[in-house]
């Protein structure tokens, strides 16, 4: 499968090579430890992906298989706070069923830079729920293979910033900030 000349696209970065991402939230260096032990290749293969090894993040992932007879994603799997965060309950659902038709594009476009590369996407930027107020969004995207180390989807973990109660939207963020980590140049280690 060929990469994407254009990984960080209009909105996004590309970190040199050797490096892995630096977090302040605890529980996404547990994610990205876990996929960086866990990784067959560029990728980590869906199957070895452990709940139990990742339980304070569960509330916050979410899963999309990619169906490329179609070029779409669905969701396969969504937490909790996600769930809260979009208004609905993403599982079973394609973004275009869930986010106003101009962002379900751009994260198709995304979603397909990340796992087709392949590459790690770290990110700060508003989401806009349809019908909903808008919030800010810290995320970390990993590439996932099949058994076979095809290209199977995306998992991600993303922490929300807004009030639940109100659904009061939180002070604006600077704007969108996008870095990606093409796989082929992460160390070879751990992080």
């Amino acid at each position: 499968m060929q990469g994407h000349s254009d990984i960080a696209g209009e909105n996004g970065q590309v970190a040199p090579p050797g490096e892995w991402p630096g977090f302040r939230d605890s529980r996404f260096m547990l994610l990205l430890q876990h996929w960086a032990a866990n990784r067959n290749g560029l990728m980590m293969p869906r199957a070895a992906l452990d709940p139990a090894a990742i339980k304070t993040c569960l509330p916050h992932v979410w899963l999309f298989q990619y169906l490329a007879e179609s070029d779409s994603f669905l969701c396969r799997l969504s937490g909790e706070q996600v769930n809260e965060a979009w208004g609905v309950n993403m599982a079973g659902k394609q973004p275009q069923e869930f986010m106003p038709p101009e962002s379900a594009a751009m994260a198709h476009l995304i979603y397909r830079r990340i796992l087709l590369t392949p590459a790690l996407h770290v990110g700060h930027r508003r989401i806009a729920p349809a019908g909903r107020q808008a919030k800010l969004a810290e995320r970390l995207v990993v590439p996932l293979s099949d058994a076979e180390g095809r290209p199977y989807g995306i998992f991600g973990l993303s922490l929300y910033y807004f009030d639940p109660i109100t659904q009061a939207e939180l002070p604006p963020h600077v704007g969108p900030e996008v870095t990606y980590y093409p796989c082929a140049g992460l160390p070879a280690g751990l992080p």
